[in-house]
């Protein structure tokens, strides 16, 4: 097999001989039955609903099953689409087992080729799966042969739970790696490569070589050198723990759209026959509640609360003043959590208090309006300050001696949450009359 081609930071499946004659639009992935640009052709194109993120599509009982020998493709950076011998549908979609040989097609944005033969796959691809792949929170490259050549998976940690190992005891690089390139594994994340697929037995633990973000140092190492080669049938990554964190908490204000039919409302009524004026409070919404889901990654968790508004006025007001706004903060819970994304739903309370003044000798009649609104796809980034006791890539020693690293902390927040309160009171001056009757 043909030596595969290094792109910084990836390594990518060897190039066909000849360069691509045409242009291949963003997006698409064209397949060729023989080892030239004339021979028949099949045009997978991933803007096309036809071929959705995250689904293994087929193209078995096409002519180019079993057949394709070159490829040219184009796709964005940061969008991976894994070709394979067998189309499989396991729980995890990024779980290759039973899939055969697959070969990865890495997007930089320019146009690519790969040569099938000389990358050993000729002849046996019948389906696939792309999708978006989160480029700077680690990943590496575990490959048939040294020096990073043969056939190869890039595997993408995001995809896999912290902590836990992955059997690849079906895949079919199990018990065949025989090199691994690291270069992006993020500080402070360890990866370790087991010979049993429970993640037991003979191990090697690999560290991150580049500070986050960044991927200008190679990191690559053959297994031949720690008794490791052809044994690896499982991996786990997990994430040193600091001695020390400080996240500081910030808060967030969210346009929240009103949702048709969630809008609903208390009638509060009463008299106030004395001579003075009277302040009334009252809770409407009482047990009434929403759910608020946020994700986060690294190693903290996070808090999300309503902000809701209590406006007290004269009149019916006009229904568009109604405004609705989240308010959201994180701060740090945990210092030795080993989990990278972290997911919580949190009920939050409708409840409000309201609090207004009826004139003396006065009827009162006040209508609170409780909305619920919509909260947008919405995304919170703030730095953490992380102290640990190992100087990692990109960290800064202290006068301690710890090392401190600095990492962006990032909340994603989604679901429905309260979204404010408007109270109308209208106030009527008691008549002789009713006066009388009290």
């Amino acid at each position: 097999m043909g030596n595969n081609v290094y792109q910084p930071p990836f390594y990518v499946p060897p190039k066909t001989s000849t360069a691509y004659p045409g242009t291949c639009p963003s997006g698409q992935i064209i397949l060729y039955k023989d080892n030239n640009w004339n021979s028949a052709s099949l045009t997978i194109d991933t803007t096309s609903p036809q071929y959705p993120s995250g689904h293994f599509f087929s193209f078995s009982g096409t002519s180019l099953q079993d057949n394709a020998t070159w490829i040219v493709f184009n796709l964005p950076e940061g969008v991976v689409c894994t070709l394979c011998d067998n189309v499989v549908q396991n729980a995890n979609p990024y779980d290759f087992s039973n899939a055969g040989v697959c070969v990865d097609l890495i997007g930089n944005g320019q146009t690519q080729t790969i040569d099938l033969v000389a990358y050993g796959a000729n002849d046996c691809l019948s389906g696939g799966i792309w999708r978006d792949v989160e480029l700077d929170q680690g990943w590496f490259q575990l490959f048939a042969d040294t020096t990073q050549r043969g056939t190869f998976a890039t595997i993408f940690l995001t995809e896999w739970p912290t902590a836990q190992p992955v059997s690849i005891a079906k895949w079919w690089l199990q018990d065949k790696g025989s090199s691994v390139n690291f270069p992006s594994l993020t500080p402070p994340q360890q990866l370790t490569l087991s010979n049993n697929a429970d993640g037991s037995g003979q191990s090697i633990t690999l560290g991150a070589s580049n500070a986050f973000g960044t991927y200008t140092t190679p990191a690559a190492v053959d297994l031949t050198t720690s008794g490791m080669n052809d044994k690896v049938s499982a991996f786990s990554y997990s994430l040193i723990a600091p001695v020390k964190t400080v996240v500081s908490s910030v808060t967030v204000d969210v346009d929240s759209p009103i949702l048709p039919g969630q809008t609903f409302t208390e009638t509060i009524k009463g008299t106030n026959a004395s001579s003075e004026v009277l302040t009334v409070t009252d809770t409407v919404a009482v047990g009434k509640t929403v759910e608020i889901s946020n994700t986060t990654t690294q190693q903290y968790e996070t808090m999300a609360s309503i902000s809701a508004t209590v406006t007290a006025t004269e009149g019916v007001p006009d229904v568009d003043s109604i405004q609705a706004s989240l308010t959201t903060s994180f701060s740090v819970t945990s210092t030795t959590s080993s989990s990278q994304t972290t997911t919580n739903t949190n009920t939050v309370s409708l409840e409000q208090q309201i609090t207004f003044n009826v004139p003396p000798q006065s009827s009162y009649s006040g209508v609170a309006t409780i909305s619920i609104g919509q909260v947008p796809p919405t995304t919170v980034t703030q730095n953490g300050l992380y102290y640990y006791s190992q100087n990692l890539p990109g960290s800064v020693k202290q006068p301690d001696g710890t090392y401190l690293l600095t990492s962006p902390v990032t909340v994603n927040i989604s679901g429905e949450v309260g979204s404010s309160v408007q109270f109308t009171v209208t106030s009527t001056p008691l008549t002789t009359k009713t006066l009388n009757a009290k």
